[in-house]
Formats: structure tokens, sequence, C-alpha cells
């Protein structure tokens, strides 16, 4: 009778353990656990309020696929000698791989050729891969320089005069959309001056000296950080032109639901960060992933920023 009870006690506890040694050491879990990848991320943007969301998504992903993400923010946003020397040093680190943020193809096409020979370069926002960069997420930049050179038809008459900001000269993206609007102005018959801050000099206090001596309806801005600068000058007084931007920060919401803004054209930005990481790391690790994506935008204004499809990009979910 005691035999039979010890083994009615003692089975269920050995069945309970190997079952844990089962769950433990199970080799679809391990497999299905890569193994860790340092990969560094240069970025173009100073402004933390700009790259929020952007980094949200980046470190989900790194989350997710088991990376470890070092960022490294240049000093000035043009600075592709800087860039280029942060490639260098992370090279010499031994980054597996590199997510960058480019200020200048023509400036950095030798250094991200030379980079992607040593790890896996993708660029954001500017697609190098034409100059040797292994992969690239981007938007189609000449779509959304058209988008808001159209919109901003609305909101000035013929002949009338619209300030293109430059905030971030050198070939780029972002450049890629300020020529694409200002083709769709002057096709129109529309005055486009441009604005382009000094040595030193800011976004507000470049904006306040050309609309001082210019006549403009209509300011337009081609990436997040300038259009929130224009959007808090907006602010501070009546009369400033019509706003047109492109970037979709919790910042430039409030402004667009507010009115210092009339209309954007707005990506995912935690969507942006999370494939950046996901590309980067899919090709180090020589798995299949698309090499080249281009992501989707839409044209919001403040009478529609809160139908359900608006606002996935406005106020995107965030884990």
């Amino acid at each position: 009778m005691k035999r039979k009870i010890f083994l009615q006690l003692l089975l269920p506890v050995a069945g309970l353990g190997v079952l844990f040694l089962l769950l433990a050491f199970s080799p679809n879990q391990n497999a299905a656990r890569p193994a860790l990848l340092e990969m560094s991320v240069i970025l173009r943007e100073s402004d933390p309020a700009v790259l929020r969301t952007t980094r949200q998504g980046m470190e989900q992903a790194a989350a997710d696929l088991n990376v470890e993400l070092r960022v490294l923010i240049s000093e000035q946003s043009q600075g592709a000698e800087e860039q280029a020397a942060l490639l260098r040093g992370e090279l010499e680190r031994g980054a597996g791989a590199i997510l960058l943020w480019p200020s200048d193809r023509a400036a950095l096409a030798r250094s991200v050729a030379e980079a992607a020979e040593r790890a896996v370069v993708v660029t954001v926002e500017t697609d190098m891969t034409d100059l040797g960069a292994d992969g690239s997420v981007t938007l189609d930049n000449e779509a959304v320089g058209k988008a808001l050179g159209n919109a901003a038809l609305n909101g000035v008459g013929p002949e009338g005069t619209v300030l293109l900001l430059d905030a971030v000269p050198g070939d780029n993206g972002v450049t890629r959309r300020r020529k694409a609007a200002e083709e769709v102005l002057r096709a129109e018959g529309r005055k486009v001056i441009s604005c382009r801050p000094g040595e030193g000099e800011t976004v507000e206090e470049a904006l306040k000296r050309v609309l001082d001596r210019e006549e403009a309806g209509v300011v337009l801005a081609f990436e997040a950080a300038s259009l929130e600068r224009a959007a808090e000058l907006a602010r501070t007084g009546r009369g400033f032109p019509l706003l047109y931007g492109a970037g979709s920060t919790s910042s430039i919401a409030a402004a667009l639901e507010q009115g210092y803004i009339t209309a954007i054209a707005a990506k995912n930005e935690f969507t942006v960060g999370y494939l950046a990481v996901e590309t980067a790391a899919g090709l180090a690790r020589k798995e299949t992933v698309e090499r080249k994506t281009i992501l989707p935008f839409l044209l919001i204004r403040q009478e529609s920023m809160y139908e359900p499809e608006h606002q996935k990009l406005l106020f995107p979910v965030t884990k």
C-alpha cells in the first residue's frame, strides 16, 4: 500500500520535471532567438522631440530581434564630414550593421561604399543603394514634394509668393522634396523664394529675416524639425503665412489641430524606426528581406486628421 501511494506521488512529480526540462531546453525556442547583433545608428537630426517616435520604433525592433543599438547624433544637421567620421569610427568598433540618415549623398558616397564592404549599411530617408548601401527605408520624396506643392497652390493665388524652407541643404531626400515642390509651384506661375538659415542662425530667426522683407502667402517646410520650428513661430503672432510641411510628430499634430499648420504630408514614424532596424538586422543575418522599402504617406488637413486612417499615422500605437 505504501509503495502504491509513493508511486502515485512520484509519477506526477517526475512528469512535471520532464515537462519543465522539455520547455527549458526546447530546440525551437533556442533557434528562435538569434545571436545578439550590434547595430550603430547615425542620425542627422539633433532635435529629440522629432526623433522620439522613430526611436521608439527602433528600440521595439531591437528588443524583438535581439539587437543592441548604439545611437549617435550629428551635432550639425548637414555635417557630411562628421557623418563620414562617425561611419569610420563605428566600423573600427566592430559594428555588424549601421543605420544612416545621410546629410548628403554625393559627399558620403565613398564613405558609404567603403563601409558597406565591412558591415551592412542601410540608409533612411535618402536612398543610397545605387551608391553602395545594402538597403534603404524611404518615402517617395519626389511624390511628397509634389503633393505639398499642389496643396500650397490652394493657399496662394496666381502670381502669389511661396517661401520654401531650405533647412537641410545637400543632396538628400529632403532636398528632393523641396525641388519637386518648387517645380510644381513655378509651373503654375507662383513666385518661389528660399529661406536657408545662416551660420549659427535658427530656423525661426531665418524665417523672421526673410518674411520682414518678403510678403509670402505660404511657407513650406520639408522635414519635421523645421516644420515644428515654423509652427512655433506661427504661434507667436497673427499674420503668419499659411504653413504646410512634411512630418507627423506629436507637436506637429497639435499645431495642425490648433490651426497653426494647414496641411502635412504624414508617415508613421514608429514604422520608419522599426523597419529600418528590421531591414538592417535581416540583411546582416543573411535573411530574405526587402532591400528597399518605400513607405506610404498621406496628406492630412485639420478637418481630416481624426479619420481612422489618418489617426494611425498621427497617433501610432507603440508597445
